[in-house]
């Protein structure tokens, strides 16, 4: 149970940013080749099955309905079967559709056997870190009998396509939701102190970041988080930069930097006082603190907070990720011949998506 708990309050916390959102459509005989990222991708097949290699493990099996979600930085190749005779490169076949969306045609312009929806995703708690940052193997779980799921990714899409106000934001949402219900299946069979000891090098980590992530405020020490870790000062120092490339005092500064951020979206308190509230005792410090980890300083940040409201997730691709593998869906050579979006979205019974 304690496993449980500690998961679900990492969940509460969980920060889900969607990147990009992609409609992929393959044929027999193929293999979709795509470099590794720092983002999750998560996989929806709609129709044919989905074989999914990453190094070192055996095909991932996918039929309609299933989601796989792949950790980051994981080469990644995509078939509709198990046999494929000649490889494609996934941005030689990128554009982007009259609705804004990311099309990825290695079906030659036809129908295609397997057909799925590619989201990448940041996903992180509290701003700091992303537990399936150190998650090694993927994720599959078939979803399809859920109703939300099958809508989620309906509306994903029609925010894409048609982007209004807190586009980015529904977006987001809706793959959280969808993340999450990944998550508690796999939890179903598994169990979550399985899923924990996949997605963490040493699951005594867990009790020192959960304590950071509810209570970001106190005075967290090293010696502090070894204590509710079990672990030496030493160990649990070195221990947790090998795991999560930052110190322990680096996390709890952008955990508590997160949180300040979130309050001067969303409340008119005084920057001295969200410095105090998050944990730190000067207004100075804070405000060094934040302009270097967010580029201005707390006031100029709130007068800004409300510029990416509308901006539409197809066109956010500058988050200093190497995603750099995307840039040509934006050259003028390559949208000349935008093309609506396939009707074929709508055609599979077992997603159920009415575009």
């Amino acid at each position: 149970m304690r496993s449980r708990n500690e998961l679900d309050r990492l969940l509460v916390t969980l920060d889900v940013d969607v990147q990009t959102l992609a409609f992929c459509e393959l044929r027999r005989g193929r293999r979709l080749i795509a470099p590794p990222v720092n983002a999750i991708m998560m996989h929806y097949v709609l129709e044919g099955t989905m074989h999914v290699t990453v190094p070192g493990m055996k095909p991932l099996v996918c039929n309609p309905g299933c989601i796989a979600l792949i950790p980051p930085a994981v080469p990644l190749h995509v078939a509709a079967d198990d046999g494929p005779a000649s490889d494609v490169i996934a941005t030689e076949h990128c554009s982007v559709t009259r609705d804004g969306i990311l099309f990825c045609d290695a079906a030659d312009g036809g129908v295609g056997d397997l057909r799925y929806v590619s989201g990448l995703v940041l996903a992180s708690f509290s701003g700091s870190f992303g537990l399936f940052d150190t998650l090694k193997k993927p994720i599959s779980q078939h979803l399809g009998d859920i109703e939300l799921v099958r809508h989620a990714y309906s509306s994903m899409l029609n925010e894409l396509a048609n982007p209004q106000l807190g586009a980015r934001a529904l977006t987001s949402a809706l793959m959280k939701a969808c993340m999450v219900l990944v998550i508690r299946q796999f939890m179903a069979t598994a169990g979550p102190r399985t899923f924990l000891l996949e997605s963490l090098p040493d699951r005594r980590f867990a009790n020192a970041i959960d304590a950071v992530l509810a209570r970001p405020a106190d005075h967290h020490t090293l010696l502090s988080m070894a204590k509710a870790a079990g672990m030496s000062r030493s160990s649990f120092g070195m221990g947790f930069s090998k795991a999560f490339g930052m110190s322990a005092m680096e996390f709890v500064a952008k955990t508590r930097l997160y949180h300040a951020a979130q309050l001067l979206r969303s409340t008119p308190l005084p920057v001295k006082t969200i410095a105090g509230t998050v944990g730190f005792s000067s207004r100075s410090h804070f405000s060094r603190a934040f302009k270097a980890a967010y580029g201005e300083d707390p006031t100029a940040y709130r007068s800004s907070v409300g510029h990416d409201a509308t901006d539409p997730p197809h066109l956010s691709m500058d988050f200093g990720l190497p995603l750099a593998w995307l840039w040509n869906i934006d050259r003028p050579e390559k949208n000349s011949a935008c093309r609506p979006l396939p009707r074929c979205l709508a055609c599979p019974a077992s997603a159920e998506l009415d575009f």
